[in-house]
């Protein structure tokens, strides 16, 4: 796969992309990540056959910073222009962290979606009201020394050359935006209407969830889990980036999908 990118009136967004059936849109979470390395592990557990839409977010990755102030729910537009262009015949969703609230914005804009599949998304209860009880607590700690921790959690699951590359692209990233930058990406999700909204996903499009053990309650009562009788909730994981630690996992939830 090789980076494209594609003009619009928020700013320039950078996406990989290969092309294929069905097409597998993969969301990333905030942060410096290049949306493509970050699904990495997935993306080489998927058939050759399947497209691939990667895109960095606005003010992350390889993208460019924002011209204007935005939103999540404007930026997801922007992308749903872009996938509906590929003309899919049949389109999945993976999103990790906020891109969960990206896909909960695509669901109803975009062309052919057969089924989202979530890791670890951002809920409107974990941002407005988080859980007390002790695993969140202890996460919470965790993230405290979060660029240690990933830092050693990626050389530990990729290959020392893979770590290498993954990490320094992050790093070189992180250098392109400056505090305005990484403020507009704030506000996007800040000033969301998401975050105030009662809707919650649509019951046609069936969801299967991965979490950690700890958070499967809070997902059963969130907005994202849906009364599709194919929808589920998979826990499986020790840290957040389920897709480093169980790459085969989703791929093989993926190719399922577009088997049925």
């Amino acid at each position: 796969m090789k980076n494209n990118y594609c003009t619009t009136k928020l700013g320039q967004i950078e996406y990989a992309y290969r092309k294929g059936n069905p097409l597998v849109v993969f969301l990333n979470s905030f942060g410096s990540f290049d949306t493509a390395q970050s699904f990495a592990k997935v993306i080489d557990e998927l058939p050759t056959e399947d497209g691939i839409f990667a895109p960095d977010y606005l003010n992350t990755g390889f993208s460019g910073k924002s011209l204007a102030p935005y939103t999540i729910t404007s930026e997801a537009d922007e992308l749903a222009a872009i996938i509906n262009r590929f003309n899919a015949e049949e389109v999945i969703i993976v999103a990790h962290s906020i891109g969960g609230v990206y896909a909960f914005q695509l669901q109803g804009k975009i062309k052919n979606l057969q089924a989202l599949i979530y890791l670890e998304p951002t809920t409107r209860e974990i941002i407005l009201n988080p859980p007390k009880e002790q695993a969140y607590l202890d996460q919470e700690k965790q993230e405290q020394n979060a660029e240690e921790f990933i830092h050693d959690k990626i050389f530990s699951l990729f290959s020392k050359k893979e770590a290498t590359v993954f990490w320094q692209t992050t790093t070189e990233n992180a250098d392109r935006f400056d505090d305005q930058a990484n403020q507009a990406a704030a506000n996007a999700m800040q000033n969301d209407g998401f975050w105030q909204s009662a809707e919650r996903i649509n019951d046609d499009v069936p969801v299967n969830i991965f979490t950690e053990a700890y958070r499967q309650k809070e997902y059963e009562r969130s907005e994202y889990f849906n009364q599709n009788n194919r929808s589920q909730i998979i826990t499986l994981g020790s840290f957040h980036y389920l897709q480093w630690e169980y790459p085969k996992e989703i791929a093989k939830l993926i190719t399922a999908i577009n088997a049925d």
